[in-house]
């Protein structure tokens, strides 16, 4: 695009997430210094449209930002907004503080973030200590598949499904299931990579490795131990939310654990992810932006942190934030636990 229709675009998404009232080229003339006419601004507006960037809620009114809009404003356009001094001291100071609580750093961290972004904040933290084999069960399901169940030390119950290559009997379940709690229980995903099993029957023995190879998987998947949320009744300040409808129903989701995990678990590094809109799968999201970033001990993630707001949130200033914060989470748990 030339440089024109940028700088409009730039403009109309930049007034909208201020406002939340659609944009027409009189306001983009008085507000914005482009030194181009109503006339020309009507013209680029017209093209922008055409381009899939901007719409028009309604015959008479302006124009606000399309998802794809945003998404090119995000990923192409966006500048870095500074955090002010003195945020940034509070941050440094709550985060000092609560060095020795993890659960109760990172709940007092989506708090100040909600607080400060009026947005709503999803948090998890990861457990510090390695999973312990409490129990193991192995069912039949068909002749040569088997459900491995896992219960760990926390109680936790996973489970996987493995590919046999030998029938495998009720009878049989229950031997193996007796074998591998002789063996395994007790045991973190560690132990397991160095169990000996000179003892096991050869036969067996193909499937016994691979049993314990998939309980080694299971324990060596991240457990969001914790995952909660802060401000989620700030969505309702919005416009976007005023249908109580859809405000209920957004609400509702946003209290689901396994939902919120599945949020947090799209940052997998410890760079920034923006969903947009349609990017988020279920409908009650449509009109939300998700920003995620994780927090790490050294290289291993120790948990994520995100931001829920309207698709007209400030950007520049939500992701400044979760960068500074993921930052000095990083640098503490390097300097304190490692």
């Amino acid at each position: 695009m030339k440089e024109r229709k940028i700088r409009i675009l730039e403009a109309i998404i930049q007034d909208y997430i201020q406002t939340g009232a659609p944009v027409g080229s009189r306001t983009l003339s008085k507000k914005y210094d482009l030194k181009l006419s109503s006339a020309t601004i009507r013209n680029e507006m017209s093209d922008l449209e055409e381009l899939g960037l901007i719409t028009q809620p309604h015959a008479s009114a302006g124009r606000i930002p399309s998802d794809k809009g945003y998404r090119l404003y995000v990923d192409s356009l966006m500048g870095k907004e500074d955090l002010s001094p003195e945020l940034s001291n509070v941050i440094g100071k709550m985060l000092h503080d609560k060095i020795n609580n993890i659960d109760s750093l990172i709940e007092e961290t989506a708090k100040l973030v909600a607080l400060t972004t009026n947005y709503a904040t999803i948090a998890s933290t990861f457990s510090m200590n390695e999973p312990i084999v409490k129990k193991v069960q192995i069912m039949p399901l068909e002749p040569k598949t088997i459900a491995c169940i896992v219960i760990t030390d926390s109680n936790l119950l996973k489970h996987q499904l493995i590919l046999a290559d030998i029938e495998v009997t009720d009878l049989l379940a229950n031997q193996l299931t007796a074998i591998l709690n002789k063996i395994i229980v007790g045991m973190t995903a560690m132990n397991l990579r160095q169990c000996n099993l000179d003892m096991i029957d050869q036969t067996y023995k193909p499937l016994v490795i691979k049993i314990i190879n998939t309980v080694i998987q299971i324990l060596s998947e991240k457990d969001y131990s914790h995952v909660f949320s802060r401000g989620t009744t700030n969505i309702l300040e919005f416009q976007e939310f005023n249908d109580m409808q859809k405000a209920r129903e957004l609400l509702e989701l946003l209290d689901k654990k396994p939902y919120l995990t599945s949020l947090l678990s799209k940052s997998a590094t410890n760079t920034v992810n923006i969903s947009i809109g349609e990017e988020n799968n279920l409908e009650p999201m449509k009109e939300c932006s998700v920003i995620t970033t994780t927090y790490k001990v050294g290289e291993c993630t120790l948990g994520s942190i995100g931001i829920i707001g309207p698709k007209r949130m400030n950007y520049s200033q939500v992701v400044s934030l979760l960068e500074q914060i993921s930052t000095q989470l990083t640098k503490m748990f390097g300097k304190d636990f490692i």
